[in-house]
């Protein structure tokens, strides 16, 4: 979990009271986060990854202050109007695709609140952004752009003074001189890099690296631009959301860059009696109302809809909500009990023949990993070169994760495409349910994925692999040539076990690998655990 220190007085001060330390330390480990200490001048907290909006002064003191009952309630923000615009170009489709940018004007910094607000990026980027990698963010003081601005790429010659250099640089010598683009420099791997410029072809910032030195802020800087990019527009809002908001409460007012941001409360519905089920509660409608409102939160009892802040990144389902009305009624005011249940535990004997197929795994050198169940349609299907109709998730809220995964490979794929500039061999497995649609149920059978990934990795490799799999469970396997979109043609089998189809076996196409951004070779194999356990 990310540590932050916050200034105490600024804190205090966004909070609007000034709280004694006592206090502070009973009431913000029931927020649900965990306090490191109070000092006379500090507050060490360690933040939840699913609460980036609480990695500032103005986030965290916003949410303290609601749940100390100071400000409670749903906070408004206003977006204004306004004729500023960002022109984007399609060069950066395939570097960085999605952008998203916002004006703060009126903001009124100190030392302390300056350094919080560059502290705010720091965190933003390694924690929602991913090391840069998912998220990328910018400020600049407004005075010295020019509009429209231009999200573009520009060739790694091209020129422009970095953020704490005197003169001007190349692309190629910032990213290998400098230290931030040393350090980021393996996330930007195409030609052309991405560029923001403005209408004087100023360069504002190259994401996800570094921003320009003439458009940087000082504790003069009143009105501010702030640019977001990255892999994933929904990201890329949250993040341009957490920025603007934070600012906001500095007694900034808020405007629009092309329709952004887009800060209207999101609403969900939320079930009563489901509240009180999962809660073992008997709570009233008034009484939500009251506890949503400690959280920030408005609760409608005649639509029993839950509207919450844009910036609440956190927030997916229902039972997020209920989470919530348990952090405001308080974990600690939950009585115990014992359950009336008597039960001897043994372990699952399918468990234990995972940990067989695990350690057989690692045996033979591969490293296991862990995705999610959800995947998205265009990783199933269009980059796999697949017709598959996976289960779709009904009301999706990203796009990132809007079907159950139907195979386990693609998941495999974006463990290697994150880790494309780590060293190789890069042999990697996974074990994990799929589903699959069979009439009106859902099967979710287990299999296993095994990824060999690097210079040599081909078919024969990852046969032996499944060979010695099988072999240690007393099976063999009888390999058929087939033809199949996402491998090699001629380099891929479907294997057979007493007259059961239980697995593929290849070399990835290099199509479907370019789809992934992998440029190493890559065998695979997906086998069916839930069979093969049905078999020995």
């Amino acid at each position: 979990m990310p540590k932050i220190t916050l200034n105490k007085k600024e804190t205090l001060k966004l909070v609007g009271k000034n709280i004694p330390d006592k206090q502070l330390e009973e009431s913000i480990p029931l927020l649900g986060t965990d306090l490191e200490r109070v000092t006379k001048d500090k507050i060490e907290v360690e933040i939840f990854p699913n609460r980036p909006d609480m990695l500032s002064e103005e986030g965290f003191a916003r949410a303290l202050s609601s749940f100390m009952g100071i400000k409670t309630g749903l906070k408004s923000y206003k977006v204004n109007s306004s004729k500023y615009k960002y022109i984007i170009d399609s060069k950066v489709k395939s570097v960085r695709p999605y952008c998203g940018a916002a004006v703060v004007k009126g903001v009124k910094f100190t030392e302390a609140s300056l350094t919080g607000f560059m502290n705010l990026q720091d965190k933003l980027h390694t924690t929602h952004g991913r090391n840069r990698a998912k998220v990328a963010m910018g400020a600049h003081d407004l005075t010295n752009v020019s509009f429209p601005i231009k999200y573009t790429t520009k060739p790694r010659s091209f020129k422009f003074r970095a953020l704490g250099d005197s003169e001007e640089n190349t692309i190629s010598y910032i990213l290998q001189e400098h230290p931030k683009g040393s350090a980021y420099a393996h996330i930007l791997d195409k030609k052309e890099v991405p560029i923001w410029i403005d209408s004087k072809n100023q360069v504002l910032s190259m994401p996800p690296i570094i921003n320009s030195e003439q458009t940087k802020l000082t504790i003069k800087s009143k009105d501010i631009l702030l640019d977001v990019t990255g892999s994933s527009q929904e990201s890329v809002d949250q993040a341009l959301n957490i920025l603007v908001t934070a600012l906001a409460d500095r007694s900034g007012k808020i405007y629009s860059v092309n329709n952004q941001p887009k800060l209207k409360p999101h609403k969900l519905k939320v079930n009563i009696n489901k509240v009180n089920k999962l809660l073992g509660l008997n709570l009233k409608k008034s009484e939500i109302s009251k506890l949503l409102a400690k959280m920030g939160m408005k609760y409608s009892p005649s639509t029993s809809s839950v509207e919450y802040p844009a910036y609440r990144t956190d927030i997916l389902s229902e039972v997020d909500i209920v989470e919530e009305i348990a952090i405001a009624y308080g974990y600690n005011n939950f009585s115990s009990s014992i359950p009336n249940i008597s039960t001897i535990a043994q372990e699952d004997p399918f468990e234990k023949f995972k940990n067989i197929i695990a350690n057989i795994c690692t045996g033979l050198g591969l490293q296991e990993v862990s995705s999610y169940h959800l995947s998205n349609l265009e990783d199933e299907t269009t980059k796999m070169k697949l017709n598959l109709k996976p289960i779709k998730i009904k009301n999706s809220i990203s796009s990132e994760y809007n079907v159950l995964r139907p195979t386990i490979t693609p998941s495999l794929l974006n463990v290697l495409k994150i880790n494309r500039h780590n060293e190789y061999p890069q042999n990697i497995f996974e074990m994990g349910n799929v589903f699959l649609k069979n009439g009106n149920n859902i099967e979710e059978p287990t299999r296993i994925g095994i990824a060999l990934c690097h210079s040599k990795a081909d078919y024969t490799e990852a046969k032996k692999a499944l060979d010695s799999i099988l072999s240690s469970l007393g099976l063999t396997g009888k390999y058929e040539s087939t033809d199949h979109p996402s491998f090699i043609p001629g380099r891929v089998a479907r294997v057979s076990i007493k007259n059961k189809k239980v697995a593929y076996v290849g070399e990835l196409h290099p199509e479907v690998l370019n789809n992934f951004d992998i440029d190493t070779p890559t065998a695979t194999i997906e086998l069916n655990l839930t069979e093969i356990f049905s078999l020995i």
